[in-house]
């Protein structure tokens, strides 16, 4: 199902580790606009896409990511 609009934000946290800083967390937020699919059809599509994403991958096991994902 094509989206009519999605919108998309990612918040970094950085934090002193060490002698110096890190990106401790990344916040994702998405809020789409889709015709034919519920909330819940919307949050499942919207964490595989977290999951695939390759920074998602380059940051995971460094890095907290979250995502809060829902219909506008």
């Amino acid at each position: 199902t094509p989206p009519t609009k999605l919108e998309s934000e990612a918040k970094a946290t950085f934090d002193k580790v060490g002698e110096g800083f890190a990106i401790t967390k990344m916040e994702l937020r998405i809020r789409g606009e889709v015709d034919g699919i519920d909330e819940d059809t919307f949050r499942q599509a919207a964490e595989g896409a977290k999951e695939d994403c390759p920074v998602s991958q380059a940051l995971k096991g460094n890095v907290e990511v979250t995502l809060d994902a829902s219909l506008a």
